[in-house]
């Protein structure tokens, strides 16, 4: 393309000067001709390569800018498309700000560094990912939404982003004594300048992204609109990435106590029972039912009913350790692994269990309703080594033990 530019001003710079020859020799007086024509003929090429020159060198830079342009755009347009294809592997929002931070850091030449900010309920920026920062010293560092670069540079308006060419300078001059001294500690002025840009979800601020640079007055305007434009992209995979959260955590948690649904339990213990198998390992499963859910609901009323059962789960949650998977099975069943427990143990947290709800009834108006259960247990490998055969096992279990608790009335 940059030859081709070259050689149309080489022809257009020869034709002017046949056009200014003959113009000279045909319409100009001899003795002119003479004394200044060849002088006037000189100056009016030079004037005329001036012209050229400078019209390409114009045209060269705007080609120039042109690529870059082009260039940028293909790079944000490219980190945008590998952020969106990676949201059905990324596991937690915390793995999504920093893919997303890492890639808008890469996709500004000068910037070196950055940050990710999300608002709080609070109303309190905390620092979601970094990227050439130490993470540990942002750990308990949180931002007045005022305090920030969007609002302080930009006068409250938050739906633009903005350019500090001095980043020092500009928090000595805007924050307090207090919170400098903290990004100080923190070693946050490694960074001179930096551009931040808004986050914002359905039509929400949301957070900011911020690139930093280590050089002062480190980046362009044309940088400011690329992040600008990036951050516009990015509101939409974090919405997506959000709405594909809920989705997921719908389709493994029961909806009215928030624990797992029968169906991702069923896919969790298959896959504890590989992982048992493959390293030799033990856990107890545990059927459980409650014994008064029936005469709740016909003496009470189904809502109440619901309540026992939110009960039930919230003191299960309360009480088992953090390694215990638990689930609601049914409508009265729930289900719980105990891993790296003895029988005897499992027992005690049965126990414990059962304590807790005799001290802790559900208040009702003017009743107490304890939360009773029968419950059946199961042991891998000792019971069975198939799924289907311990939860069988405990099942039948539970159904003698409901049964003996019927008939000791």
């Amino acid at each position: 393309m940059m030859k081709k530019i070259f050689f149309s001003l080489l022809l257009n710079i020869t034709f002017l000067y046949i056009v200014i020859f003959i113009l000279h020799v045909i319409f100009l007086p001899t003795t002119f001709n003479i004394l200044s024509g060849l002088p006037l003929f000189i100056l009016i090429s030079l004037i005329t390569i001036g012209i050229c020159l400078s019209a390409y060198k114009s045209i060269t830079n705007r080609v120039a800018i042109w690529k870059y342009n082009s260039q940028k755009s293909n790079d944000v347009l490219r980190s945008i498309l590998e952020i969106s294809d990676s949201i059905l592997t990324i596991t937690n929002t915390q793995e999504l700000f920093q893919v997303i931070l890492q890639k808008s850091v890469e996709s500004i030449d000068a910037a070196k560094m950055g940050s990710l900010l999300i608002l709080n309920e609070n109303n309190e920026l905390e620092y979601k990912a970094l990227v050439g920062y130490d993470s540990e010293k942002f750990k308990d560092v949180t931002l007045k939404l005022e305090d920030c670069f969007l609002y302080k540079s930009n006068h409250g308006d938050m739906s633009q982003a903005c350019i500090v060419k001095d980043v020092e300078k500009f928090d000595k001059l805007n924050l307090n004594k207090n919170m400098y001294e903290k990004l100080q500690l923190a070693n946050a002025f490694i960074t001179k300048s930096a551009i931040s840009a808004p986050i914002k979800v359905n039509n929400k601020l949301y957070g900011m992204i911020n690139v930093d640079s280590t050089e002062i007055d480190g980046f362009t305007h044309l940088d400011k609109s690329f992040m600008e434009y990036f951050a516009n992209q990015i509101s939409t995979v974090i919405k997506t990435h959000e709405l594909l959260d809920k989705t997921i955590y719908l389709s493994r948690h029961d909806n009215l106590t928030g624990i797992y649904n029968r169906y991702y339990f069923e896919e969790l213990l298959n896959d504890l029972l590989d992982r048992a198998k493959r390293y030799e390992e033990s856990f107890s499963i545990v059927m459980f039912d409650l014994d008064n859910l029936k005469i709740i609901n016909d003496t009470f009323g189904h809502q109440l009913g619901d309540e026992l059962i939110q009960h039930f789960a919230q003191g299960m949650k309360g009480i088992i350790r953090q390694t215990d998977i638990i689930a609601r099975y049914g409508g009265d069943e729930f289900v719980g692994i105990f891993l790296y427990a003895s029988v005897q143990e499992v027992n005690y947290i049965i126990n414990k269990l059962r304590d807790y709800f005799s001290l802790n009834p559900l208040h009702v108006k003017d009743h107490d309703i304890h939360n009773l259960f029968s419950y059946g247990m199961a042991h891998y490998p000792t019971d069975a080594k198939r799924s289907k055969d311990l939860l069988k096992i405990a099942d039948d279990r539970m159904y003698l033990h409901k049964q003996k608790y019927k008939y000791s009335k």
